[in-house]
This record gives structure tokens, sequence and C-alpha cells, in this order.
């Protein structure tokens, strides 16, 4: 059930991209790349089973972040690119801040509803503070070896994996061996840091088949783009 799950979480997310950058064309990825760093920040307080694997659902969506930065990359080259990841800080310290001034909010319903989301700031406070810091870091990594590579091998295909293997231990392993220090015991966050990297590797295969999928056709629906 939880890789059914997965999966449609994918497809979601593919389809969004698909569509935003179909009606909206440059803007629509700017668009996208905003999403996509909210529900990052959103499902990585998430644990979930995969092949008998605890991976940290917010790899889903981080690897679109990523997605989208190379496919900016490939369509319209590196000119935009401090933009994009300026802006994904941005979104990520907001996003950061609006998270913790939602738990001092009186429940609209329950009580039991304001001790959930105060045990979820609690407990994963240190993710908060690690995840901006982490996610720009990493994307930043990303696209300067993504480049590197690039000037090397002159193959897409060959750099985005290449980028992945190196540059997402520092997201997977590390930041969540951070995260999760004094909640899980240092082995369990290495286990789902790992876990998390090889489910992602996966993930990025399907990604990659969908950006060299986009990233080859130049058609963009004219007649929907906003004025």
């Amino acid at each position: 059930m939880a890789e059914l799950l997965l999966l449609m979480l994918i497809g979601i997310l593919l389809l969004t991209v698909y569509i935003l950058y179909r009606t909206s064309d440059k803007r629509g990825l700017y668009f996208a790349l905003v999403i996509f760093n909210i529900t990052t920040f959103i499902l990585s307080f998430k644990i979930i089973e995969i092949l008998k694997m605890n991976i940290n659902l917010g790899i889903v969506p981080y690897l679109g972040t990523l997605s989208i930065l190379y496919i900016f990359i490939i369509k319209y080259g590196k000119k935009e690119i401090k933009e994009l990841e300026k802006i994904s800080l941005y979104v990520n310290i907001l996003t950061a801040i609006f998270l913790v001034i939602m738990n001092y909010f009186v429940p609209a319903l329950t009580e039991t509803i304001s001790i959930n989301i105060k045990d979820t700031f609690i407990y994963n406070y240190k993710l908060m503070i690690a995840y901006p810091i982490f996610m720009f870091l990493s994307q930043y990594l990303s696209v300067k070896l993504y480049l590197f590579v690039n000037d090397i091998q002159n193959n897409k295909s060959i750099c985005i994996l290449l980028t992945y293997i190196i540059t997402a231990l520092l997201y997977t392993v590390i930041f969540y061996m951070i995260s999760y220090i004094n909640v899980l015991s240092i082995k369990h966050s290495i286990y789902i840091g790992i876990s998390s990297y090889i489910i992602g590797l996966l993930i990025t295969i399907i990604y990659l088949i969908f950006i060299n999928y986009l990233t080859r056709s130049k058609k963009v629906i004219k007649w929907l783009i906003l004025p």
C-alpha cells in the first residue's frame, strides 16, 4: 500500500511540473519549485516503510526540486540558477517560520489538535532549523557538481546520476542524522538516511526519464500561458 502511495505521489509531482511548464514555460518552473520546496519541508516530518526500509518521505519532492533545477539548466542555461536557489532558501526559511508560529495558535476545533501540533514541533525543532540550511547547500552543490560534470562529460543522464550519487549523501545520511539527534538513535538515523538514499536513487531514475522527455520537447501550450 505504501509503495502505491509513493508512486502516486511521484506521479502527482511529475504531473504538476508537466502542466506548469506546458502552460507557463519558465514561470511554471519557478512556481513548481516553490510548491516542491514547501512540500518537501512538510513531508520531511513523515517516515514511511518502502520495500521493508524506513525512509523519509521528503526525499520524493526533494528530488523533484533538483529535477526542476536540471530542467532549467538544460532548457535555459545557468544564468538564472542563482535566483532559483535564492527563492528556494527564502521559501524554506519562511515555511519554517510559519510552522513555528502555527504552534502558538489556539486550536479552533479541539485541544487534541494543539497537543499533536505542539508535540510535532517539540520533537522535530532540529529538523526545522537544519532543513533550510541543508536544502540550500544540497541544491547549491548539486548545481555546481552538475555543471562541473557536464563540462567534462556532456551527457545529462550521466551528470544527473553522478550528481545524485555524490551530493544526495549530504541531504540524506548527514541531514537525518543531525535532525533526529535525541529523537532516534544515531544508528537508526543513519539507517533512515541510507534507506532514503537507496530509494532516492530509484526515484532519480524515474525523474531522469521525465527530464529527458520534457527537455527534448519544445512545444508549449501558448493559449494557456498567463498574460
